[in-house]
Order: C-alpha cells, then structure tokens, then sequence
C-alpha cells in the first residue's frame, strides 16, 4: 500500500474521534481530530503525484474519505443545533449527485475522473466552513456558502457529464 493511501486510511480513522468528541461538545478535542484528517487530505494528493504513486483506489477512497469527514462534522454540528438538518440535507444532495455521477462514469467508461477546479474551490468552502462551524458564530453563514459552491461544482460536472453523452451519442450515430 502507498503512503498516500495510508494517509487516506488515517482519514478514515480520524472521522471516528472526529465525530465522538463535536458531538459530545469537546470542540477542542473534535477538532484536533478535524485537523489531522483535513491534513492527510492536502498532503496525500500530493504525495500521490509526486511520488508517482496514484492509483485507482486512492481516487476512489480519497473523495469517499473526504466526504465522510465532512459528512461526520457537519452532522454533528446539526446534532448540537448548530446547523438545521435541512441545512444538512442541502449539502448532501450535490454529494449524492456527485457519487452518482461517479459511479455512472465508472460503471459505463471504467473512468475515474479527478476533482476539476469547482470541485477544488467547492471542497475548498466546505473545509473553511467546517473550521468557521467550530471558532466562529458565523459558522453556519460558512456553511451556508459551501453549499451554494457545492451545488455550483455540482452543475458544473453534471453539464459536463451531459456534454460528453451528447458527444457519445453523436459519435454512435456516425
């Protein structure tokens, strides 16, 4: 196994304690957990490529950790009232729609795409909204803004998703 993948692991492991401690109101303690897991996602992609270590199961188990650790962090701060549940439910449905999305390219292609920049930049609100729901009282104004970018980043790879079945189709009838 690759040390990217390790770290991947560790993220998965860190939601746990992650979890436990936000919901239990230890924020200190929840989110030193947060932290660690948010760091073996900024380095494992980078350790990925520059080692020349990507594989397929670190870009399948990379995004599924991501959205586990944020899943876990933002249902706990809708557990302390925080956040709605609502508000919750509205950032799972791009999230869902995406993991739909992936699976369908997987599934039809055997493809596994990358984040493209409005997935970084949406990945990049949720992060600051989930370090804003643990220091600031704005943090569900944070919150708020991921999910807009996550639907945003949703739209964008949807509309792309439909442009490269448009051209499929096209190509099919030739």
């Amino acid at each position: 196994m690759t040390l990217a993948n390790c770290l991947t692991f560790l993220r998965f492991v860190a939601t746990g304690p992650t979890v436990y401690f936000t919901v239990r109101g230890a924020l200190p303690f929840g989110f030193g957990f947060f932290l660690l897991g948010f760091t073996t996602d900024l380095l494992d992609g980078y350790l990925a490529r520059t080692r020349r270590e990507v594989t397929p199961m670190g870009k399948v188990l990379d995004p599924v950790a991501d959205k586990l650790l944020f899943l876990g962090v933002f249902a706990s701060f809708a557990v302390l009232g925080r956040i709605s549940w609502e508000a919750l439910a509205g950032y799972l449905v791009p999230q869902l729609g995406l993991g739909i999305g992936a699976a369908y390219l997987y599934l039809k292609r055997r493809e596994i795409r990358s984040a493209e920049i409005p997935g970084k930049a949406a990945a990049g609100a949720t992060a600051l909204a989930a370090i804003a729901l643990y220091w600031s009282p704005w943090g569900e104004s944070f919150f708020w803004a991921a999910v807009g970018a996550n639907f945003l980043s949703g739209v964008y790879y949807l509309l792309k998703l439909l442009r490269a079945n448009g051209g499929a189709r096209e190509a099919e009838k030739r």
